[in-house]
């Protein structure tokens, strides 16, 4: 069965609406997710090229990868319309958001998640974090106490995508 190739932007909306990309988050017609973060646009970033990124494939197998090396690789169900429960697929730390470096948005996305920047504190214990639920689901939360400061759910086709801005406990 085909999917909807579906691109949605995770943004930062700055001072004076100065929109940054933080990341994509892409469906592919195969029914692949990937959520792809921004590389900052630094001379000294840009040269190495790290594009990294995680992708859960049609098939199950979900990685995270940077330098063209696959890292936590995983085969889990099917993410078609069959999926059940919730997969976290990637997070980072959310304190990436504030840096002067991010590249301006540009390009088309289907749907946005726009971030707030000051929302971020610049503590450690804040990520941002892409999964795949199941419709009427929420995300797997790291500690249970988990406080979610903004959050968008893709609910174009199922499995659904959830991207969020978490705050664990400081003491986690």
């Amino acid at each position: 069965m085909g999917h909807q190739e579906k691109m949605y932007g995770i943004v930062v909306v700055r001072p004076g609406d100065d929109r940054r990309l933080f990341g994509r988050v892409r469906r592919s017609s195969k029914g692949d997710v990937y959520a792809v973060w921004a590389e900052d646009e630094s001379s000294r970033n840009l040269a190495r090229g790290s594009n990294p990124h995680a992708s859960y494939h049609a098939n199950g197998r979900l990685h995270s990868k940077t330098y063209d090396q696959a890292a936590i690789v995983k085969k889990l169900q099917f993410p078609d319309q069959r999926f059940r429960g919730n997969q976290p697929i990637e997070a980072t730390n959310a304190d990436r958001a504030a840096s002067p470096t991010l590249p301006p948005l540009t390009g088309h996305f289907d749907d946005v998640f726009e971030l707030r920047l000051d929302l971020i504190t610049g503590k450690t214990n804040q990520s941002i974090a892409v999964d795949v639920v199941e419709p009427g689901l929420e995300p797997v939360r790291v500690t249970g106490k988990d406080r979610v400061l903004a959050e968008k759910v893709f609910q174009d086709e199922a499995p659904w995508i959830v991207v969020s801005l978490v705050e664990t406990p400081a003491a986690f």
